[in-house]
C-alpha cells in the first residue's frame, strides 16, 4: 500500500476509535462524524429535547478549528512536510489532552460534567485538525470519518470490476482507494469497541496513542526526505 492511501487509512482508523469511543463514553456523541450531531441537535430542537451540551458545542467548535487549521496551514505555505507535521501535532495534542483527562473522571457515567465535555471537544478539535489536513495537502480529499461516499465508490468499483471481469482499471484504481479507508474506519470503530468495553473511560488513550504513533511515523519520514 502506498503512502498516498496509507495515511489516510491510518488516519480512518484514528477517526473509528476516536468516534466509537466518544460515543460509548460520552453519552451517544460523534466527535468525528459530526453531521450525527447535527441530525442529534436538529431531531431534539424538534422534540423539545433539551439538546445536549457537548453535541451543541461540537458544530462550532468544529468549523472554527477547521478554520484555525485552514489560517495556520495557509501561512505555512507550499511545505506540504511542515503542514502536515503541525495538523498531525495538533490532532495528537487534542488526543493526548482526551486522554490524559479520561483518568481524571469517570466520564460515562457523568457524560454532562464539565470534564466529560471538555474530552470531548478535544476530540473534536483532534477530528477537525484531521480533516482539514486532508483537504489541505493530499491532491484529492478523501473521508476518514463518514464512510458513505467510500461504501458507494467501493460498491461500484467492485461491480464494474466484476461485470467486465476485471478489464476495468480506472474501477480497480477506484476500489484499491477505497476499500482501505473503509477497512481502517470499521477497524478502528472494533478497535474503540473493544477498549471501551476493556478499558471504560481510560480506553480514551487508545487514538492518543495512535495519533502520537502517525505523528512519529510523518517526523521519521520528513527527516529521511531532508536528509536524501
Amino acid at each position: 500500500m502506498n503512502r498516498a492511501i496509507l495515511i489516510p487509512t491510518a488516519l480512518s482508523v484514528i477517526a473509528g476509535v476516536t468516534d466509537v469511543t466518544s460515543w460509548l463514553l460520552l453519552g451517544g456523541f460523534f466527535s468525528a462524524h459530526v453531521t450525527g450531531n447535527v441530525v442529534v441537535v436538529a431531531a431534539d430542537v424538534v422534540t423539545g429535547t433539551p439538546p445536549d451540551a457537548v453535541a451543541l458545542l461540537a458544530i462550532p467548535v468544529f468549523i472554527s478549528t477547521t478554520a484555525i487549521a485552514t489560517v495556520a496551514a495557509r501561512r505555512i505555505g507550499s511545505d506540504s512536510a511542515r503542514v502536515t507535521i503541525v495538523l498531525f501535532g495538533a490532532q495528537a495534542l487534542f488526543l493526548v489532552a482526551a486522554g490524559a483527562l479520561s483518568f481524571t473522571t469517570h466520564a460515562s457515567a457523568h457524560p454532562k460534567s464539565g470534564v466529560a465535555i471538555v474530552i470531548g471537544i478535544c476530540a473534536v478539535c483532534a477530528m477537525a485538525f484531521q480533516n482539514a489536513y486532508l483537504h489541505i495537502v493530499p491532491p484529492r480529499a478523501l473521508s476518514t470519518a463518514v464512510m458513505t461516499g467510500n461504501l458507494v465508490a467501493a460498491v461500484v468499483a467492485a461491480t464494474d470490476i466484476v461485470r467486465t471481469r476485471g478489464d476495468a482499471p480506472d474501477a480497480r484504481a477506484k476500489w484499491t482507494a477505497s476499500w482501505p479507508l473503509l477497512a481502517g474506519f470499521v477497524g478502528g470503530c472494533l478497535i474503540g469497541a473493544g477498549g471501551a468495553t476493556l478499558f471504560s473511560d481510560h480506553a480514551a488513550v487508545i487514538p492518543a496513542a495512535l495519533a502520537v504513533a502517525l505523528l512519529l511515523l510523518a517526523l521519521r519520514g520528513t527527516a529521511r526526505a531532508r536528509t536524501r
